[in-house]
């Protein structure tokens, strides 16, 4: 995250903390990004934000960064509202500004556009859910997901469930049927994940909430869930495991992973610090290692360390995933002119691929 930190909720359900927190939330999410929703073709335009504007990259060997400016609005763009299209080649883009959900061809241009009044969204080729901007006092914040039917330019939204949730969400991933959130509750006290889809809500799994966020890691037949610190401080090394069609609690010990005894841990570990995701059997997790960054790559099969990949500056988005590996966007938040840029995880190494400094 560009804004690694959070404020209490405590005392700020009401219409100058609901301000407060609209805020909050815009600067936290400009640069976080959905667990690896996208899928990159060969031509595909992969979609990112910075600073509010619009950004992509193409994974045609001969990489460069592409700039969008419509007649519109410039900014106002968050990374967890855009995706690739289920259009070779086009993006999808909510706009908080314009409170405009666009479908933007290969050429820049906005072929579609519908408006989508709300606080925040999140975006994928198949789903947008979309947050009220009142926190209800017994019941949270309202949530409605719709299912975009593809039919080619028009932009085409079906409302298939809509309910309250007590969630600051902090992470999220979609999935075929819908989306798993994750976040804090009002009152500070619990990270909770919720499983939304057509046939409603679950809660899936929860934990203690501390000064920290609750990321996720969608591996299939298993979600993997860590604490990420809002700062680089002394923290156990241990991660959590559950499934989205049951309910596990954390102090349930069949779902705790403790790397503290196995054999590759590095021994000067601080904390998990960023986002992680998943690569083959591979589960990423971002580390703090005597306060710089590197991935620790759990071997979900064997259930052991594979390997720690130092140089990986920072994971602040995950942004698609292709034959030659995991792109992401690449930063440390607590280092000044650390680079950043988009990064390339190829299950080896990490690659710096693109500055946009």
């Amino acid at each position: 995250m560009n804004c690694l930190s959070v404020a209490t909720a405590k005392g700020r359900i009401n219409a100058a903390g609901c301000l407060k927190l609209a805020v909050f939330f815009f600067c936290l999410f400009v640069f976080s990004g959905c667990t690896e929703n996208v899928s990159a073709s060969e031509l595909s335009n992969i979609p990112f934000s910075k600073d509010g504007k619009l950004y992509s990259f193409d994974d045609d060997g001969n990489a460069k960064i592409k700039s969008y400016n419509f007649k519109s609005t410039s900014n106002g763009f968050t990374q967890k509202a855009v995706s690739t299209s289920q259009k070779s080649g086009w993006i999808i883009a909510w706009n908080k500004k314009t409170q405009e959900l666009y479908h933007i061809d290969n050429r820049k241009k906005i072929r579609s556009k519908t408006q989508l009044i709300s606080s925040h969204v999140y975006v994928n080729q198949k789903y947008i859910l979309t947050q009220g901007n009142s926190f209800d006092e017994n019941k949270g914040f309202n949530f409605t997901l719709y299912e975009n039917i593809y039919s080619g330019k028009k932009i085409n939204l079906n409302k298939i469930w809509t309910g309250y949730i007590d969630c600051f969400i902090s992470d999220c991933f979609f999935t075929e049927e819908g989306i798993c959130i994750s976040g804090g509750n009002k009152e500070d006290t619990r990270n909770n994940v919720f499983y939304i889809t057509s046939k409603g809500i679950h809660k899936c799994f929860t934990t203690e909430k501390k000064s920290d966020f609750l990321r996720l890691i969608d591996n299939g037949d298993k979600v993997y869930a860590f604490l990420s610190g809002r700062d680089k401080y002394s923290a156990l090394p241990v991660f959590y495991n559950f499934k989205l069609q049951e309910y596990t609690d954390s102090e349930n010990a069949n779902c705790q992973i403790n790397l503290q005894n196995d054999s590759s841990f590095p021994q000067n570990f601080d904390c998990f610090f960023g986002y992680g995701f998943a690569y083959k059997d591979l589960i990423i997790l971002p580390a703090s290692i005597e306060g710089q960054i590197s991935f620790i790559a759990y071997d979900s099969s064997y259930m052991k360390i594979n390997s720690v990949i130092s140089d990986a500056t920072g994971c602040i988005a995950n942004l698609a995933k292709s034959e030659k590996g995991i792109f992401y966007l690449a930063r440390d938040p607590l280092i000044a002119d650390s680079f950043y840029g988009i990064s390339l995880f190829n299950g080896k190494e990490c690659k710096k691929i693109l500055s946009i400094n």
